[in-house]
């Protein structure tokens, strides 16, 4: 972790193109398309939690493994979500096996979050470096933040170029296991780079807007962590004093 910490007002958005930022978002993006039930979700998990890790070394950072562990957590299931899990499983199989036949389904889906993984990577490139991360504490209202604003993401303009990157990918098994074994590039990586390249100055304005929007989720999500720990002191002392 950093020593020091930059004031967060102090800190504006990176909206340039960095190859190095959005590299594991694009893989994970591209991993639904693998046509292998099970292995396209096992190699977007595997590029899903590099993120963290990967942005903050690109940044001259280091991360500890429990707020890396706090930023991929996905949010927890209630008891009655712990009791259907039989059922979700055989429900997600079905539906890998079902979008494996109809292949407009998995382009669709892949078009979505490979937008949603670039969303990520640029909103964990700016939260390392206000120094969201750099504690344990500011790193669970930062994770908060992220997934509040990732949840309201519906439009974006960086779904034409997602669009762009999935219908110019073919042999993605090929090209992700060729990336993960030997840091090596093929044609669908290339192209992919330098379509990105080539658009991402026309989304300055757009990410600034996603910037602001986690700046106001962190508040909130500062106010409710803050709302939570004076509910337990309270509930504390009232049973301390019975």
């Amino acid at each position: 972790m950093a020593e020091t910490n930059p004031q967060p007002s102090q800190v504006k958005p990176d909206t340039h193109f960095d190859w190095a930022i959005y590299t594991d978002a694009t893989f994970a993006g591209l991993s639904i398309l693998i046509p292998i039930p099970g292995v396209d979700w096992l190699f977007e998990q595997y590029f899903r939690r590099r993120m963290p890790r990967a942005i903050a070394k690109r940044n001259g950072q280091e991360l500890h493994f429990k707020v890396i562990r706090e930023v991929n957590h996905a949010m927890s299931s209630s008891c009655r979500g712990c009791l259907m899990i039989p059922v979700n499983t055989g429900f997600w199989f079905l539906k890998r096996m079902y979008r494996t036949m109809l292949y407009v389904l998995t382009v669709k889906e892949s078009v979505d979050l490979l937008g949603l993984y670039w969303h990520r990577a640029f909103l964990l490139d700016y939260m390392i470096r206000r120094g969201d991360l750099a504690t344990m504490d500011s790193a669970r209202v930062a994770a908060r933040a992220l997934n509040t604003v990732l949840a309201n993401i519906t439009t974006s303009p960086l779904t034409q170029l997602a669009k762009q990157v999935i219908g110019n990918a073919s042999h993605v098994f090929r090209t992700i296991w060729k990336w993960v074994r030997r840091r090596k590039e093929d044609d669908t990586v290339q192209s992919a780079r330098e379509q990105m390249a080539t658009a991402w100055n026309d989304f300055d304005a757009y990410l600034r807007e996603v910037a602001v929007q986690y700046e106001e989720a962190y508040q909130q999500s500062e106010l409710w962590f803050k709302e939570m720990a004076a509910r337990e002191a309270a509930y504390q002392a009232e049973r301390n004093g019975r």
